[in-house]
């Protein structure tokens, strides 16, 4: 159940674009309908802090470089078969972020830092935010919002 759908807000067509430029990333797929619909704000749908696209605390410049770190601690562990564009969307318990490879499709991998392992997760993008909802209780949820592009 939404909380507040009057606060649901996406990206437009040319902001996805400008996300695209911006992160070198491919944005398709279910990752493009859950930006188009819920990116900047899910009206307390998800409800949850994990998404790191919904950091409020975290401006433009944060959200870049942390996905930068991120391609780099991939390099450094020689995670090769990973380095496909990916972009990081949740962290979970500090140390476990879960990433697609957005030269592909939804794939979610996840690097466990304390690891320093990739793993497949089994689940396609829609499918890890279906799990993400169904851990949180119904209708407690805050309204998270973030932004990507507007600094």
């Amino acid at each position: 159940m939404i909380s507040s759908p009057e606060f649901i807000k996406g990206y437009s067509p040319d902001e996805i674009s400008q996300i695209e430029r911006l992160y070198n990333i491919d944005v398709k797929d279910d990752f493009k309908c859950f930006l188009e619909k819920i990116g900047r704000c899910d009206g307390g749908f998800m409800g949850d802090d994990s998404l790191v696209i919904y950091r409020k605390s975290w401006s433009v410049r944060s959200q870049l470089l942390f996905q930068i770190n991120f391609f780099n601690d991939l390099q450094e562990i020689g995670a090769w078969d990973f380095l496909n564009k990916p972009f990081v969307f949740s962290v979970e318990n500090e140390s476990k972020y879960y990433f697609i490879q957005t030269s592909f499709n939804d794939e979610v991998y996840c690097y466990d830092e304390n690891l320093e392992q990739v793993v497949d997760t089994g689940m396609r993008f829609c499918e890890y935010l279906i799990n993400l909802m169904k851990k949180n209780e119904p209708g407690g949820f805050n309204i998270s919002q973030g932004e990507l592009i507007k600094i």
